[in-house]
């Protein structure tokens, strides 16, 4: 989600607009309660031994009224999610919240800054006047990254930032861009890495490495995905892929996952799951297309694309078994169809908000 400054990830495929309001903006917190339907082994994946067939009920709970906001996301202790919304015509545009357990009540205004921000929320990113500002939330103090004006990403912990500067002519697909790192206060910059048609993909969990992309060389047939130690400036290669997209880190750092879209072999467009750690690990196919995102280390949750149905399904793959689990089952009478790609996990997996397009408002979902 761009607003949190963090891994990409693949916008809802099932995120058609409905006018139908499920909950009427209804003054009071609105639950609704959805089964879960028995969990099917994921092919080509490995099968472990089947889960239980049954799991506890999933509870949905409206969180605002009125219609409102986009992008909503959790802050890093879950108590909170917050959101870009202008509530009123006299109040600021900026990033508003609404607490977890008081759902309904009146939003807060969080910053009126827009982003995108470190992931402990303790920064934020301003490009002004060809420059790149960076403020520190907590008392506004603001200081110049010496860069050129570029959009920067921040490390998980927020103690480094980097940013590509990239040739201004030729192709896409083969224009030099060279990678910068530095300290979040703009002191140490220095050149990490020189790629065509590429750049940084990614931050690892321990705010060190940084997964990459693009052609070594400008001739080069196709693009290599790559780890970069960004400390002692080591690199070591995973694969070559073509047109990798949607790259997605898991929170241990393990794994990865993404998707290939119009492929010159259209056979090889799909999504797929690489595990990063072991050597010459190569990628699995995984048999669904959709918007996904990291529940914990090694689950994935992840909304099937489903043209027709009358909401969306909620599925959690576990990464290692290759088990997958139904977790919301499609329904016309469920709050859970997905506006504009805009949904969270909560930083423990046990939370899910969207964006509905029912009633364009926020619910939130407790997990199993």
């Amino acid at each position: 989600m761009a607003l949190t400054g963090c891994e990409g990830v693949l916008a809802s495929s099932s995120e058609a607009a409905e006018t139908t309001s499920v909950a009427q903006a209804t003054r009071v917190p609105v639950t609704i309660v959805a089964t879960s339907l028995r969990p099917t082994a994921m092919h080509p994946l490995p099968t472990a031994t089947p889960a239980p067939t049954a799991l506890p009920a999933v509870a949905f709970v409206q969180l605002t009224q009125g219609q409102c906001c986009v992008q909503p996301f959790f802050s890093p202790d879950g108590t909170r999610v917050l959101f870009l919304d202008r509530p009123s015509p006299n109040a600021p545009a900026g990033i508003w919240s609404v607490a977890t357990d008081r759902p309904l009540s009146p939003p807060e205004l969080f910053t009126d800054r827009l982003g995108p921000f470190s992931r402990d929320l303790s920064l934020a990113l301003d490009l002004q006047n060809g420059r790149t500002v960076i403020e520190r939330l907590s008392d506004g103090t603001r200081w110049v990254i010496n860069n050129g004006g570029r959009i920067v990403s921040f490390s998980p912990d927020a103690a480094r930032i980097v940013w590509a500067v990239q040739q201004e002519v030729g192709g896409f697909d083969v224009r030099r861009t060279e990678l910068w790192v530095a300290n979040a206060d703009g002191s140490n910059p220095r050149s990490v890495a020189t790629r065509f048609g590429g750049g940084a993909l990614g931050w690892f969990p321990d705010s060190r490495r940084l997964l990459i992309g693009g052609r070594l060389n400008r001739d080069g047939a196709q693009a290599t995905l790559s780890i970069l130690d960004v400390k002692d400036g080591s690199t070591r290669h995973l694969i070559r892929y073509e047109r990798l997209r949607g790259p997605s880190i898991s929170p241990n750092g393990r794994w990865l996952a993404y998707f290939v879209s119009q492929s010159r072999d259209a056979a090889q467009d799909g999504m797929y799951m690489l595990d990063l750690e072991r050597p010459a690990a190569q990628p699995r196919r995984l048999n669904f297309f959709g918007a996904y995102r990291w529940r914990d280390g090694d689950r994935l949750l992840y909304v099937p694309l489903a043209p027709g149905v009358p909401s969306n399904e909620l599925w959690q793959l576990d990464v290692i078994s290759g088990t997958a689990q139904q977790l919301i089952a499609a329904s016309a009478h469920s709050p859970f169809k997905i506006a504009n790609g805009d949904w969270d996990v909560s930083r423990d997996g046990s939370k899910v908000v969207f964006l509905s397009a029912r009633d364009r408002n926020l619910w939130l979902v407790t997990l199993p």
